[in-house]
């Protein structure tokens, strides 16, 4: 019987690798287990992407709804057609740049505010993702979308050439902030470099590049792998006495009747401390499943936490 991999592997996507081709590439590592990722990169883009297999599937949108942190480098002085080092290139007027402009652009680009997302971009419309209409040297009008900039560190490392910290929430366009800082600073500019450095508490330290992955056997990768409940630290947990477990399991709405947790999302787990899904807290005490995971999953857990 193949074995079952479950959990999340914190990937250091290198440069020039889509986000697929990344998942392709776990997934032929992991035996072609079932996994997705959250949160895409660009090819031109490198480090933290997370890949969710097998039940951690489940659980997927509590990475794609974190904030992200990047570095990056922009180069001054030229327009590119897709915003970044991939586009045609046109140059422009470079603009004398001091720390006061610098400083200006911080505090104009910090905090909340609306951003065009860019037509090379995998947004659908119709259908249709935006960078194939882009392709075909189309221009289709976009709503804007609201973004926050948490904190923004520009240092000039040359005449022409910034060096960007961002934190930032999702959804944010990291070429098109490179655009209208560039802009607002009297010049156009390009990103020539994108690095993920952090999603929510992650940070890029704990990635595992492709190579360490390649170096393990198979049957000693799943040691790579963090706990499906790993991003779900940030929610209260309720564990279940043995005489509920097999309802909430199954999906029944189950009845606690004491709980220091508030009412919202709870990870739950049962009295040996097996993780068996996300639920929600009612005020009046009703604990009601939303996600679950299998009862393979969980018998698997359980013989393995006999056996240990």
């Amino acid at each position: 019987m193949p074995h079952s991999y479950n959990g999340i592997l914190l990937l250091d996507k290198p440069c020039g690798m889509s986000s697929n081709r990344a998942l392709q590439q776990v997934r032929r590592l992991f035996g072609n287990a079932k996994a997705g990722y959250a949160g895409t990169l660009d090819p031109l883009a490198s480090g933290l992407l997370p890949i969710c297999i097998g039940e951690a599937t489940k659980f997927i949108s509590f990475f794609s709804d974190s904030s992200k942190s990047y570095e990056s480098t922009v180069r001054l002085g030229y327009r590119s057609t897709t915003g970044d080092a991939e586009g045609d290139l046109s140059q422009t007027k470079l603009a004398s740049i001091d720390d006061a402009g610098l400083d200006t652009a911080v505090t104009l680009f910090t905090g909340d505010s609306e951003q065009l997302p860019p037509m090379h971009s995998a947004i659908k419309v119709d259908g249709k993702p935006l960078y194939k209409l882009a392709r075909q040297g189309k221009t289709i009008p976009r709503a804007k979308r609201r973004i926050t900039i948490h904190s923004l560190s520009i240092v000039k490392k040359a005449d022409d050439v910034l060096n960007l910290f961002v934190s930032c929430s999702k959804g944010t366009y990291i070429r098109v902030l490179a655009e209208d800082i560039a802009l607002s600073l009297g010049t156009d500019g390009y990103l020539t470099s994108l690095r993920r450095t952090g999603l929510g508490d992650i940070s890029i330290s704990e990635g595992i590049t492709m190579e360490r992955i390649e170096e393990e056997e198979l049957c000693f990768r799943p040691k790579l792998l963090k706990d499906i409940d790993f991003s779900l630290s940030h929610l209260p947990r309720i564990s279940l006495m043995p005489n509920l477990e097999r309802g909430f399991t199954n999906g029944v709405e189950t009845e606690i009747s004491y709980s220091e947790c508030a009412a919202g999302a709870v990870s739950v787990y049962t009295h040996d401390e097996i993780f068996v899904g996300l639920g929600d807290l009612t005020d009046t005490g009703l604990l009601k499943a939303k996600r679950l995971m299998s009862q393979e999953y969980i018998q698997s857990a359980r013989n393995t936490t006999i056996v240990n």
